[in-house]
Order: structure tokens, then C-alpha cells, then sequence
């Protein structure tokens, strides 16, 4: 390890920008030296007179000051934590300070100047990972506690940081031990353990560990919409209310609107939490012949949009030919856009009820399309109808897994993929006789990888990465 590694790291672990209050970190052998030579106390708990003096879990007031010039920069807040009861597991001061530019900045100097160092991004997380304070699992969810933009994400990442999906592999793994510590016996004392019992007992619990795996796989599906948002696109003819309808969601005027059609001419995305799911809206240019090359630029954007979302929400006003609709929807088909995936809107209810609207609906279900909705932009009627149906749309992805860990990282869910392609193999070698050698082979293949989740079998070249992106100061 160099000089540079051995020096203590520091960052602002507080969004940059001017706040009330700032909160520093440092952490590493020689933080408290570091820190006396910066802060002098003023008041704390106990007779200590400098920072390492301090016991563990306690805080001081205290002056920093810039030692080269005994110049004061702040009054400050210092807590101390020791080794190995810190976040990081090692020695650790956190500065709460006021939260100026140019007071962080200057705190942030003297640390590094008196023998510290920058830290790297995801430095704090990562140290309490190789010291054993989280998993990998722990660890990559403290950065989607941090990313969550809704309830129901927030929830997820807690109970991971919490770790639930640490304990379920914790369960797959130990039922794979047994497994290969019964094929380990068949194959030592076949006089005595390869029976037909054992045998099926191995299987049986390659079978238990592959329903879960498949179960958090499936969950990736929700997970997924947890981290990205769930894309729903807005599209239909001109003047058929989308961006009414983007509005009454959103709650503010956020598309422009007007009886002039063609107003929207590119596609507008629009974050909003509905029921606690995080969405993208996607307002749409109306979909029409033109030869505006700008609008007709517009309507290719919204095929395009439609194809790419989780949902794509035609909307039909009153007294429009059904032909028209359903000529637009099968464009939208042809384009890739799935049947279970579209949803008909009979927009601008309070107009009255579409007068085709029988017609389009029983023409819409012979090609496969189940879903329709009623709803007013102006009058708000049926909004939360609208909004239960793209709730109900979230809890059906990736099967029933409400209540459950869910997967919310892509790299997990590759894994546990590549696990259960494992288990099968397992499972394969044993119905047809291709030797316990062959399952034994496949299952600690499958061991491995979920090592890969949890940090027991993963490269340091993949630890950098991904703490790599991690924020500074986290």
C-alpha cells in the first residue's frame, strides 16, 4: 500500500451548492492526529481536551482553525467513532459545519493538508465493505436508498440495506452445501449413501433454490421500474387530450394546450410518483399524415416512444371515427408496441360518452386488446381510476412478488439468471444418470455466482467498479 493509500480520506458526504449545515467525513488511521492539529475544543462531554482524546459516540464543539495561519475557518460540531464501531469500521471524525461553499472548501484544505487525503467515490462504502461492516448487498443498496425517487423504491432499497436479499441467498446457499455435501458422501461411501433417498433429496433441494431463484428474477421486473421509472407514452390522433392528460397527472400545466392541432410537436417527458410507483410520462406529437417535415419528425418520436415504454396509453375523444383509431392502433402494433402493453382512453368524458366507443372496444378485443379506459382531463373524473390501472399494471410485472425482496440492480439479476441456468444443468445430470461428478460441477458454479452478489467470490476489479459509481463523500 503507498503513503497515499495509508493517509486518512475526507470528502463532503452533503449535495454541494449553500445549505444550513454541511457534514464532513474523514476516515482512517491517524483521522483523530489529523483532526487535532485543526480542531480545538470547546465544550464537550468528559474532560478531553482534543479530538482523540474523545471516547466513541461522543461530539464536541470546537473551532477550526487553519493551522498554518491560526486563522479561525468555522465553528463546528466534531463526532468521533473508533474502530470498529464506525460506518467504516476504522477510526472516523464527522465535521458538521456551516454549509458555505467556501467554508467546506476550506475545512476540505487543511484536512489534506495536515496529512490527509481526497477520498475516492464510494471510498466510505466501500472500506465498510472490505471490513466486513456490509455485504455487497448491503453496500449497493445504500446507493439506491440514496437514488430513490419514490415510496415504494425507498421501501425496496431499505429492505435490502436491511438485508433481505442477503438472508435469502444466505438460505439458497446452504441448501446447495447440502446438496453437494450429499453428493460429497454418495461419492466417498457409495456402499453405504448412494441411494435413491439421497438422490432425490439432492434434487429436491436444487428444485427449492431454483424456485427462488426464479422468484427474485422475476422480480427484477418491478425492480426495474423502481430504478429507471415505468415509461408510459401518451399518443393518439391531434387534439385528443394528451397533454390535458399529462397536466391533470402531473398536477401543474406542464404541456402546452390548445385547440389548434399539432401544437405538440415533440415528445415531452415528465417525472411524477403515482400511488408511489415512479413514472415517466411521455407526451406525444399527435399522430397524423402531414407534410410538415417538423411534425411528421414529431409522429415517427411518438411510434418510437410507444414501442420503448412499459405502457402506452391511446387516447380516443368523442366522435372520432373508429376506423381512424383502429387503423392507428394497428400501426402501433406493427411497430412493436405490445397488445398487453396498450390500453384504449376514451379522453374528454365530460364531452359525453364516445359514441363509437362500443364499437372501437369490440373491434380493439378481436385483435387482442383488453384494456380501456374512461377519463375527463378537465373535470378530473376518473383520474384515480387511470391511476389504480397503471398501479395494477406495476403489481402484475415480474409475476406476484408484493411483500418480497426484489431485485432492483441489472448485474443481479444477470446472475441469478445465470444461477438457475446452472440448477438446471444440476437437475438435468441427475434425472438422466450423467453422474454426481456433473451436478456437483454445475452447483458450485451456481455457488459461485450468488458469491458474486454477496462479495464472497467477487474480483476486486468488479469491487472498483462498482464503487466506482458511487458518489464522493458516500
Amino acid at each position: 500500500m503507498s503513503d497515499i493509500e495509508n493517509k486518512p480520506f475526507c470528502a463532503c458526504s452533503t449535495p454541494g451548492g449553500v445549505s444550513g449545515i454541511a457534514v464532513i467525513r474523514m476516515s482512517g488511521k491517524g483521522s483523530f492526529e489529523v483532526c487535532d492539529k485543526i480542531f480545538k475544543i470547546l465544550r464537550t462531554c468528559g474532560k478531553a481536551k482534543n479530538i482523540s482524546d474523545m471516547e466513541g459516540y461522543t461530539a464536541a464543539y470546537a473551532k477550526a482553525v487553519d493551522p498554518n495561519t491560526d486563522e479561525k475557518i468555522d465553528d463546528c460540531i466534531v463526532t468521533v467513532f473508533r474502530s470498529p464501531n464506525s460506518y467504516t469500521g476504522e477510526d472516523m471524525v464527522e465535521i458538521s459545519c456551516h454549509g458555505g461553499v467556501v467554508v467546506k472548501q476550506e475545512i476540505l484544505r487543511v484536512l489534506t493538508e495536515q496529512g490527509g487525503r481526497a477520498a475516492l467515490p464510494g471510498e466510505f462504502t466501500k472500506t465498510a465493505f472490505l471490513n466486513g461492516k456490509l455485504d455487497l448487498t448491503e453496500a449497493e443498496a445504500v446507493m439506491n436508498v440514496i437514488a430513490a425517487d419514490s415510496e415504494r423504491a425507498l421501501k425496496a432499497s431499505n429492505a435490502q440495506l436491511g438485508g433481505a436479499l442477503k438472508r435469502e441467498l444466505k438460505e439458497a446457499e446452504d441448501k446447495l452445501y447440502e446438496a453437494l455435501s450429499l453428493i460429497e458422501m454418495m461419492v466417498e461411501f457409495p456402499e453405504h449413501d448412494d441411494t435413491p433417498e439421497n438422490t432425490t433429496k439432492v434434487k429436491d433441494l436444487c428444485v427449492e433454490v431454483k424456485s427462488v431463484f426464479e422468484r427474485l428474477k422475476d422480480s427484477y421486473e418491478k425492480g426495474r421500474v423502481l430504478s429507471e421509472r415505468m415509461r408510459i407514452a401518451l399518443c393518439g390522433l391531434p387534439n385528443s387530450g394528451k397533454s390535458s392528460l399529462l397536466n391533470s397527472l402531473t398536477g401543474y400545466d406542464r404541456a402546452i394546450v390548445t385547440e389548434v392541432a399539432g401544437t405538440t410537436r415533440d415528445t415531452l417527458e415528465v417525472e411524477v410518483n403515482v400511488n408511489g410507483i415512479p413514472v415517466t410520462l411521455i407526451d406525444t406529437a399527435g399522430i397524423r399524415e402531414t407534410d410538415d417535415k417538423i411534425e411528421a419528425m414529431g409522429v415517427e418520436r411518438a411510434k418510437t416512444a410507444s414501442f420503448e415504454s412499459d405502457l402506452t396509453l391511446y387516447l380516443a375523444a368523442p366522435d372520432v371515427e373508429p376506423d381512424e383509431i383502429l387503423t392507428q392502433i394497428n400501426e402501433l402494433l406493427d411497430e412493436g408496441v405490445s397488445k398487453s402493453s396498450l390500453a384504449v382512453v376514451f379522453s374528454k368524458s365530460d364531452l359525453g360518452r364516445n359514441s363509437s366507443s362500443g364499437v372501437i372496444e369490440n373491434k380493439c378485443r378481436e385483435i387482442g386488446i383488453e384494456n380501456f379506459i374512461s377519463v375527463s382531463s378537465v373535470d378530473r373524473i376518473y383520474l384515480e381510476e387511470l391511476k389504480s390501472f397503471i398501479t395494477d399494471r406495476y403489481e402484475n410485472l415480474g409475476g406476484t412478488t408484493s411483500g418480497e425482496t426484489i431485485l432492483l440492480n441489472k448485474r443481479h439479476a444477470m446472475i441469478i439468471s445465470e444461477s438457475v441456468g446452472y440448477l438446471n444443468m444440476g437437475i438435468d445430470a441427475i434425472d438422466n444418470d450423467m453422474g454426481l461428478d456433473a451436478a456437483s460441477s454445475v452447483l458450485r458454479l451456481a455457488l459461485d455466482k450468488t458469491g458474486e452478489i454477496t462479495g464472497k467470490s467477487v474480483s476486486s476489479e468488479l469491487v472498483d467498479n462498482i464503487f466506482s459509481r458511487f458518489c464522493i463523500g458516500k
